[in-house]
């Protein structure tokens, strides 16, 4: 009674579980009073009609509590299957998305090596010109020296023997030629000029020099003294060949070493750029390569869990149909139970077999509920003023002054001749240059801002696949979560299973123990009478046989304890399986969030590094936008200093060349030259007329 009464404050047990237990409780006791049929007196008919009317009661409470567990598997097998659609949507949805994105890296990694194989091949190209461009200037620079060293070695000899001719021509204008040792000296310093350059002397002059030269006494004459002047002229044309040939030739040489040393320098500035060029290819590629690596660990971890949860999905379903259609059977029992036990002709007609099978069909309710416990949810730039001047002077000054005024102004033009060809010169190739440093500047500010908004792209991609990535490890790590709790719920209910089925187990045992003391005794087995062949007598005792219906009870009351000990086996089991499914569950889940969480880093640090190259990127561009402003103001200060200049450059040429010519022509007529000889215009003929 103590038990019956105190049953329903139990911890951890439900109003059905309580239901059950006190059912047991008074079957014990009505096990018990049938031990003692022999000894108490009760009315037969009573206790005919309370069993039958309180299992019916039982059943009925059973058959509600079958319904209320039937709604709790529904809602149960509901959610477990929503979640197996959307986790296996999601994890299709990624592997599909994830699958794609290593088929585009793929395609980037490719694109990325014959990036980097062309520009090895273009670094290689441009070290080769290089190359050969340093090897042209060295072979240029040894040429220069050579001519250099030859031009210091004629200029020194023609200057010895423009020396020599001048000094023999100023001593043989003196008086004292012919006394002392001045005409032995002149004349030895005069042949060895005749002896080296006599070759070219007419025949004339030669016998003319060479007559000179044998007579002692012999004093110069205009003849000797023409030749004299005209050696003096070709030695000093010949100087003034020389050193302009060699003017030339250091000209010719600074503009290629000028042009080789540009040439030089852009193919190693194009070297660089390719390089790094290159190399950011090459690390783009890297980082590339190790996304794959770590999106294919994703997949596999994504493939691995759909494919455990298609097997735990497909198990629940089973578990769904075997579960629903063993309910429909037992409630269909339970109402059939119901319909029988209920009718009033059967009242009469059960008794300890009715108890008995309400019983076995408890006990199999509590086994399904068993079994419902251990299911888990899972994982889820011409007219000139000194000519003017220069006529003036004729009219006012003799003539030495006047030719020497004219050579010197021929000096000068010529200088400005030359000065204005080399900015002519200079201003073309700055023009050329400034053009193509423009261009250049141009093409790299395009790639830069290619390459600036190609990174600003990637940086926000990776942006979104790194919120995307955080979300999924934010569900997994509430997957694993929301497993351990309903591992420790089920592991609660298990418990509680184990100890009710322990305890039910005990009182049955002790009931049995009871029932076995007494209907085991020997001498209530079976008492017969005895007589002998006396005379008849009074009739003695009826013979005594034990409650028919005892093994009954005691047999069923075994099978009780068999069934409760099978139960407990099967919870053991089922909770081992369970406990088993979240090991492998949680052993997938930290796998996946180890990958997850080292994906998550390894693209964190893509983004910094990615960010990082923008930087570098944006100043790069900043630096060439302010190379390109400074080249445009460059071209401005040529275009002012040299648009004058190259628009009249032919003009200003032909006349400067054109004042040459004249002073040439008027230094020949001061130097007695015939005018048939001279190519002059009708105007200087009609003007030597006047004269």
């Amino acid at each position: 009674l103590a038990f019956n009464e105190g049953v329903e404050s139990w911890p951890c047990v439900t109003l059905f579980e309580a239901s059950n237990l006190r059912m047991m409780a008074k079957l014990v006791i009505l096990l018990l009073g049938l031990a003692q049929a022999s000894k108490l007196n009760f009315d037969m008919a009573e206790a005919k009609q309370r069993p039958t009317t309180k299992v019916v009661e039982l059943l009925k409470g059973m058959e509600d509590q079958l319904e209320s567990e039937a709604k709790a598997d529904e809602d149960t097998f509901d959610k477990f299957k929503c979640w197996c659609t959307k986790n296996e949507e999601s994890k299709e949805k990624a592997i599909k998305e994830n699958n794609q994105k290593v088929k585009s890296m793929e395609e980037r990694v490719q694109i990325l090596i014959s990036k980097s194989k062309r520009l090895k091949a273009e670094i290689e190209s441009h070290e080769d010109d290089v190359a050969a461009n340093k090897a042209a200037l060295d072979t240029a620079t040894g040429l220069r020296k050579d001519q250099n060293l030859e031009f210091e070695d004629d200029k020194q000899r023609l200057s010895a023997d423009i020396e020599a001719v001048q000094s023999a021509m100023v001593a043989m204008n003196g008086n004292s030629f012919l006394q002392g040792t001045t005409a032995s000296t002149v004349k030895t310093s005069l042949k060895k000029i005749i002896s080296t350059h006599g070759h070219s002397l007419s025949d004339d002059d030669r016998d003319v020099m060479n007559s000179f030269l044998q007579e002692e006494s012999a004093g110069p004459s205009d003849a000797v003294m023409g030749i004299m002047t005209g050696l003096n002229d070709e030695f000093t044309a010949t100087l003034k060949k020389a050193e302009s040939d060699e003017a030339k030739q250091k000209e010719q040489y600074k503009e290629l070493a000028q042009a080789k040393g540009d040439e030089i320098e852009a193919g190693e500035q194009q070297i660089e750029k390719k390089t790094q060029q290159r190399a950011d290819a090459d690390q783009e590629r890297a980082r590339k390569k190790q996304e794959i690596i770590d999106t294919k660990k994703i997949i596999a971890s994504d493939e691995a869990f759909v494919e455990d949860l298609k097997v735990k999905c497909a198990d629940m379903d089973e578990q769904w149909e075997e579960r629903s259609k063993t309910r429909a059977e037992e409630t269909k029992a339970v109402s059939k139970a119901i319909q029988v036990l209920d009718a009033e002709e059967a009242h009469a007609a059960f008794h300890a077999t009715q108890t008995a099978s309400f019983l076995q069909e408890s006990a199999r309710t509590k086994n399904s509920r068993a079994k419902l416990a251990s299911t888990v949810l899972r994982k889820a730039g011409k007219t000139d003023a000194r000519l003017t001047t220069l006529a003036l002077q004729v009219k006012l000054d003799n003539f030495v002054k006047i030719k020497k005024a004219m050579d010197e102004m021929v000096v000068a033009l010529k200088k400005e001749q030359q000065d204005e060809v080399e900015k002519r010169d200079f201003c073309m190739k700055a023009f050329r240059n400034n053009e193509a440093s423009t261009a250049e500047e141009n093409r790299t500010k395009h790639e830069l801002l290619a390459k600036e908004a190609s990174i600003a792209a990637n940086i926000q991609a990776m942006k979104g696949e790194l919120e995307k990535m955080n979300e999924e490890l934010e569900e997994l790590n509430y997957q694993q979560r929301l497993a351990a709790q309903n591992r420790e719920e089920e592991n609660k209910e298990f418990q509680t299973v184990i100890s009710e089925q322990r305890q039910a187990q005990e009182l049955l045992k002790k009931a049995l123990e009871v029932l076995k003391g007494f209907y085991n005794k020997e001498s209530l087995m079976e008492v017969r009478a005895h007589g002998g062949a006396d005379p008849e007598a009074p009739a003695g005792f009826k013979d005594y046989h034990n409650n028919r219906k005892s093994m009954g009870v005691m047999s069923m009351i075994q099978t009780i304890i068999s069934e409760t000990a099978a139960n407990e086996q099967e919870a053991e089991r089922q909770e081992k399986s369970a406990q088993e499914d979240y090991e492998s569950f949680a052993k997938e889940t930290r796998d996946s969030i180890k990958d997850k969480e080292a994906a998550i880093s390894d693209k964190k640090d893509n983004l910094a590094q990615a960010e990082k190259n923008e930087v570098q990127t944006r100043r790069s561009r900043e630096g060439v936008e302010g190379e390109l402003a400074s080249l445009a103001n460059t071209k401005a200060e040529l275009h002012e200093d040299c648009d004058f200049l190259l628009e009249n450059f032919d003009t200003r040429q032909v006349a400067r060349q054109q004042e040459m010519d004249s002073i040439a022509k008027a230094k020949q007529i001061l130097s007695g030259a015939k005018f048939s000889e001279l190519q002059l215009s009708s105007e200087e003929l009609k003007a030597v007329g006047m004269q």
